[in-house]
């Protein structure tokens, strides 16, 4: 079983997020640290409970069309931690080669992080996330 002290944490954690929305999680499962999502007032939020070294931990991945993505871990005592998140925009330039390479950086950490999101099930995408994943180009 786990500590009503880690669920007010958690709680309390992710609820200052996304006070101007009114958003929380869902209390059955926190109470039973069922992964899961929420959509709400234009968010996408993916959350998973898990354990590692430090304790238990809740990790989220919340995106809006209006805003950055963010990926956060909630650590059992509290401290926040930013995981790699979608980039949507990238250093541009003037010089053909150094473009090409600012955009394969670009499209590299991206699909790291499609990568990582779907190793915790995070799996359902928005089409900014989608976008930015370059999920709409053809693979050659």
């Amino acid at each position: 079983m786990f500590s009503l002290g880690t669920n007010h944490i958690f709680t309390d954690t992710f609820a200052k997020h996304f006070a101007n929305w009114k958003i929380n999680l869902p209390e059955e499962d926190l109470k039973n640290r069922n992964n899961g999502y929420i959509q709400n007032a234009g968010w996408l939020i993916q959350y998973c409970f898990g354990k590692d070294e430090n304790g238990e931990y809740l990790d989220y991945y919340a995106a809006h069309r209006m805003t950055g993505d963010s990926h956060v871990r909630i650590h059992v005592d509290g401290k926040e931690e930013s995981l790699p998140a979608l980039s949507s925009m990238y250093p541009i330039s003037d010089d053909p080669i150094e473009a090409k390479k600012l955009k394969d950086e670009h499209d590299e950490h991206n699909r790291k992080v499609v990568e990582m999101l779907n190793e915790k099930g995070f799996n359902k995408f928005t089409i900014n996330m989608f976008l930015s994943a370059g999920m709409d180009e053809k693979k050659k």
